[in-house]
């Protein structure tokens, strides 16, 4: 018997004007067509090519490779008609929409993700010989165009080393096909698919541990090192034992080893209250300088400012003039929109929380640890004033997010990680035990969400942030 999902199917496929499989790399839509030849051609109500599959191999190029897969399901659609599939990424948690992910529909099965910091720039082809990509907006949104017709249509979500596959129950012929917002999301627990390795040290002044389960990673992916989970937590000379998971080790065994830090993705330094000289050495300084050079991304805020102030490449240390000490800086930060990540930033902001005044984002605390930032080898994405700010960096304009590709100076083409610096405190709220995430109950406010950006957008390719970030390319 028939099911009645087939039936549907099948009716939908009828009334989009009974679409045929065009075979090929690109599907030919009928105001291509010139030659008029009405052995291989139907038309069908004016809108449609119907194509017998002899007659598309007798029609296409002795060179040509014959369709492979689910590039066999592309439909010619007639004049203004296109298959599409259309939807919004969201974050784990399913209610943060994430921007710059890449989705597409892939043709050969996916290769195992690679472990460890890699350079990952922009413009390589992802893996499963993808026959369409497309990029997430500002708002999460996104559109593929001609897809394959059918059921159990395979969708991958991926963004840096997150990678969900999906599968659309069923794609619908030369119409475009919204999907259900439960299905583009990214991966909560491994279970689900591929996540970031990242270490985290807790620090007492700003509980940034706290929006790894507000973005909706699952508590089963906390842990330890040594732990299979995805998330490692360290404890810094001087933090309390029950600033984290039982069984943390010193940040020592992190930041001073550089075999070790390259296990992971990305490594967030919370604010320890002061520039904590005891908890890090020369060791310390140039393991992270050399795991930024081979990839690594690393997240600081406050006083976390010693690893680019300190570090042993003067490269590096020289990008930002940094009197540091956490003086009072002039809270909300405003947003340079006048790159497209910037505007990007902003624009997501007031998508996510619309009360919010366009532009700006208001943070538990805001410092004025830096006083200047070289323009042309880092790039501030928000800044505010320091009117009554009694530090060495003094009044004025200063810079609060600042990003920075490493290795600094070189060509984009020869980068291969990225810090982000923000000189605020995220999340003085919410407690951080033994217990954790027990105590992460406050709601997201706005530096919280912009930390969720900044987060997310760490993980994408590395790129020229000048330009507007463009879909990697499909197999050829």
């Amino acid at each position: 018997m028939i099911s009645s999902r087939v039936l549907l199917f099948r009716a939908s496929l009828v009334s989009a004007a009974f679409a045929s499989l065009a075979c090929g790399a690109a599907t030919k839509r009928a105001s291509d067509e010139s030659d008029g030849d009405a052995g291989s051609d139907v038309s069908v109500d004016g809108s449609m090519d119907v194509r017998s599959p002899d007659a598309d191999a007798a029609d296409r190029d002795a060179d040509s490779p014959p369709c492979k897969g689910l590039a066999c399901k592309r439909v010619a659609c007639g004049p203004g008609l296109i298959t599409s599939v259309s939807g919004v990424v969201y974050a784990p948690n399913g209610k943060l929409p994430v921007y710059d992910v890449i989705v597409y529909v892939p043709n050969a099965p996916l290769d195992p993700a690679p472990k460890g910091a890699a350079c990952d720039r922009c413009g390589a082809t992802p893996s499963g010989e993808p026959l369409v990509t497309a990029l997430s907006d500002a708002k999460g949104r996104f559109r593929l165009d001609d897809v394959p017709v059918g059921f159990d249509i395979p969708l991958v979500l991926q963004l840096g080393k997150w990678r969900r596959q999906v599968t659309i129950p069923a794609v619908k012929a030369c119409t475009d096909n919204p999907l259900d917002p439960s299905i583009a999301r990214l991966p909560r627990r491994r279970s689900e698919g591929d996540m970031p390795r990242i270490a985290v040290t807790v620090g007492g002044c700003d509980k940034l541990a706290c929006m790894l389960p507000k973005i909706g990673i699952d508590a089963s992916e906390f842990g330890v090192d040594g732990s299979p989970a995805a998330v490692h937590f360290y404890k810094p000379e001087g933090s309390s034992v029950a600033d984290g998971p039982p069984g943390m080790k010193d940040a020592r065994v992190l930041w001073s080893d550089l075999a070790k830090l390259k296990q992971y993705d990305l490594a967030i330094f919370s604010c320890e209250c002061y520039e904590a000289p005891a908890s890090k050495d020369a060791a310390s300084f140039k393991a992270v300088t050399d795991y930024l050079a081979a990839g690594g991304r690393i997240l600081t805020t406050d006083f976390q400012y010693v690893w680019y102030k300190l570090s042993p490449d003067k490269a590096l240390s020289s990008v930002a003039v940094i009197p540091g000490g956490a003086p009072q800086g002039d809270n909300p930060v405003k947003f340079d929109t006048g790159f497209p990540k910037g505007k990007a930033l902003a624009d997501w902001i007031k998508a996510v929380d619309p009360v919010a005044t366009y532009g700006e984002a208001k943070c538990d605390y805001v410092f004025n640890n830096l006083q200047s930032a070289d323009k042309s080898r880092s790039r501030t994405w928000a800044s505010s004033d320091s009117t009554g700010s009694s530090g060495e960096a003094g009044p004025g304009i200063h810079p609060r997010f600042l990003t920075i590709n490493t290795p600094v100076g070189r060509p984009i083409e020869e980068q291969c990680g990225k810090a982000v610096h923000l000189d605020a405190h995220i999340n003085q709220t919410d407690t951080i035990g033994t217990s954790y995430p027990a105590g992460c109950v406050a709601p997201i406010l706005q530096g919280e969400e912009a930390f969720a950006f900044m987060f997310f957008d760490l993980f994408s390719c590395l790129q020229n942030d000048s330009s507007s970030p463009k879909p990697p390319p499909a197999a050829p």
